[in-house]
């Protein structure tokens, strides 16, 4: 029989730190190379939250499947989640049951229980992939041979194709396989493009961000330059620096102090600046530097270097006396 919620919370509790992020973060900007299909989100379909659960192997391990290889050895290749939402997806049974894995059902965000946007009264939380997988208002676990049916599992919407790649005519694109972990990728915070970032005549500026990549691979190096890429600093990083190195499930912070560069011949007098930031992970995976080499149809997964464009002003007559 089902598992009720009060079951589930008798079993042991784990507490999870994981970002969740959707994979068309950032699908705005490929946009400026050729229209995708989607929502243009900007940068911030993405958030980091406390997840406290039950670990799904120990659900599972109640019912005689604790690990990932008896699982296997029973003729189970994915758990698929399904919400009352109708969205179905699924993850291998690898990441799912695996000890290292973090998989959780959910019942708690930030110490307090799940608010219904985010799925309340329960959630799997699939800590490095990527955010449709972490299925909310969940009503149904199973262990089949099968991913699971529908768009968000077989269909287009969570499919990548290569920049040539224009129209679904042709494709069998039930075949390709589905995004699960997400790419590594860095985004400028501060300053905002059209903010005033720094006080005339600064030569210098303080940029700051998030990096974050999937499979829980930690952020080893922030790049940031302020000249398009052509120079690059080397970024501090801050909250979630300590993590793991292969169990890195939530973003790391980071700032730089960055040198302008210096005003354009012929140009007006401001300091017009483009910011860029690249992040590096464990398995030493670098951003790409173009949207248009990160291009698809759907829109997903663009992890291009992120890039900011400010204007400082020069310094007055006054700082000069």
């Amino acid at each position: 029989p089902p598992l009720t919620l009060d079951e589930l919370k008798a079993l042991p509790r784990t507490t999870v730190v994981a970002t969740v992020q959707c994979g068309g973060n950032r699908r705005g900007e490929l946009n400026a190379v050729r229209k995708t299909s989607g929502n243009a989100w900007g940068c911030g379909a993405i958030s980091t939250a406390e997840w406290t659960g039950v670990r799904l192997r120990d659900v599972f391990a109640a019912r005689g499947l604790g690990s990932a290889d008896a699982a296997a050895a029973a003729g189970v290749r994915h758990v698929q989640f399904e919400g009352d939402d109708g969205v179905k997806a699924s993850v291998p049974v690898e990441k799912a049951l695996s000890s290292h894995g973090d998989v959780l059902l959910a019942y708690e965000m930030n110490g307090e229980p799940l608010p219904a946007d985010h799925g309340y009264p329960l959630r799997a939380v699939v800590p490095g992939h990527v955010g449709v997988r972490n299925v909310k208002w969940l009503k149904s676990v199973t262990a089949p041979a099968d991913e699971a049916d529908g768009v968000w599992q077989r269909g287009i919407a969570y499919k990548s194709f290569g920049p040539a790649v224009t129209t679904l005519d042709g494709l069998d694109v039930a075949a390709a396989p589905p995004m699960q972990e997400t790419p590594v990728t860095s985004v400028i915070l501060r300053p905002a493009a059209g903010a005033l970032p720094a006080e005339a005549g600064a030569t210098s500026l303080e940029v700051s961000g998030i990096a974050y990549s999937g499979g829980g691979r930690a952020i080893i190096r922030v790049d940031v330059s302020a000249d398009g890429g052509r120079t690059w600093t080397a970024a501090e990083l801050g909250d979630g620096a300590d993590q793991p190195l292969s169990k890195a499930w939530a973003w790391t912070l980071w700032t730089a102090d960055v040198p302008l560069p210096p005003p354009k011949e012929g140009g007006g007098p401001n300091v017009d600046a483009e910011l860029v930031c690249r992040a590096v992970d464990a398995s030493f995976n670098m951003q790409p530097a173009s949207v248009a080499d990160t291009w698809n149809l759907r829109g997903l997964a663009n992890n291009a270097w992120h890039r900011v464009a400010v204007s400082v002003p020069p310094a007055s007559d006054d700082d000069d006396a």
